[in-house]
């Protein structure tokens, strides 16, 4: 009887790089990503602080980017406050209010999506109904 071998698939090592007209076509320059991973390897809180400020609307900003007080529980932006609703929903609708957020498909095969503005209004009726309920 010849042994059979079972080759684990557990770690992934293949690497499937995109086309060069795809990466041409990218947001994101691979220089600019090298410039990024070099930050964050030498100056990770301020990568983590940087990017922070630069990607999201604080409602009230931060002054410390970890705090270690309770390490090894360490807690980051601990100091600010953030409408994490805000940053995913409504910074959208001046640029993108009509284009599609949300695509449903449901089990039977029906489907339905929401723009941004559609998607913002059912938010705001949600929020409503749920702080009338409290």
């Amino acid at each position: 009887m010849s042994q059979k071998v079972i080759k684990s698939v557990l770690l992934e090592e293949r690497s499937f790089p995109p086309s060069h007209e795809f990466a041409a076509c990218a947001r994101v320059r691979r220089a600019q990503i090298e410039a990024q991973y070099q930050h964050a390897a030498t100056d990770y809180l301020g990568f983590w602080s940087d990017l922070a400020r630069r990607e999201l609307i604080w409602q009230t900003s931060f002054t410390q980017t970890r705090n270690d007080s309770d390490a090894p529980n360490c807690r980051w932006f601990s100091d600010a406050r953030l409408k994490v609703s805000y940053n995913c929903l409504d910074v959208h609708l001046a640029e993108r209010e009509h284009h599609t957020a949300l695509i449903f498909e449901g089990e039977p095969g029906d489907t339905w999506r929401l723009s941004y503005r559609e998607l913002h209004a059912e938010v705001c009726r949600w929020a409503c109904v749920s702080a009338s309920a409290s």
